[in-house]
């Protein structure tokens, strides 16, 4: 097209639909769209806590004091404990670590639900009884498959998620890995 416009816009794309030339892309149901929801705003808030520990530490490691690995929930205690008689650096710790708390619940809250939804789910529940697969990653995996029957054989679905090299051969050429299409 010489121009740019809405008008030819639109022609191309009846052209390409006259002719067949787009492939057709599935649309994920409204529950699947609505547990990558659920799953990416957990994902957030779990980045979030992350942020803040690594505030906390960098804060603290500043003023020589360390946290040593320690366990989520005794993480705060820890960070008061080594504060303790530092009035001025209690004051700046005190906001980073009532806001990973409330991070926290939130996020615990959104797990919860995540879990619920697993529970409700054959498939899921199916996955969780693999080694390392726990509720994320199940209903992770079955929110993105979304319908199974588009997907001809068990292969398909690694390829799919790019888990397995593409593979393209053709006569004399043979090309496996991204460069096949």
């Amino acid at each position: 097209m010489p121009v740019k416009t809405d008008r030819n816009d639109a022609r191309a794309i009846a052209q390409i639909v006259r002719t067949g030339w787009f492939q057709a892309v599935h649309v994920k149901s409204v529950l699947s769209q609505e547990l990558r929801g659920l799953l990416g705003a957990r994902k957030l808030l779990v980045g979030k806590v992350r942020d803040l520990d690594n505030t906390v530490r960098a804060l603290l490691r500043s003023f020589g004091l360390k946290v040593r690995p320690i366990g989520e929930r005794a993480f705060a205690e820890r960070a008061h404990e080594l504060v303790e008689g530092r009035a001025t650096l209690q004051t700046a710790l005190a906001p980073s670590l009532e806001a990973r708390a409330a991070l926290l619940t939130q996020r615990d809250r959104l797990h919860r639900l995540i879990a619920t939804a697993v529970r409700s789910d054959p498939i899921c529940r199916r996955l969780m009884t693999a080694p390392g697969v726990g509720p994320v990653t199940a209903l992770t995996f079955c929110s993105a498959v979304d319908d199974q029957s588009r997907f001809t054989r068990s292969r398909a679905v690694g390829a799919h998620f790019r888990l397995t090299p593409r593979c393209y051969q053709s006569g004399e050429t043979d090309l496996s890995g991204d460069t096949a299409n």
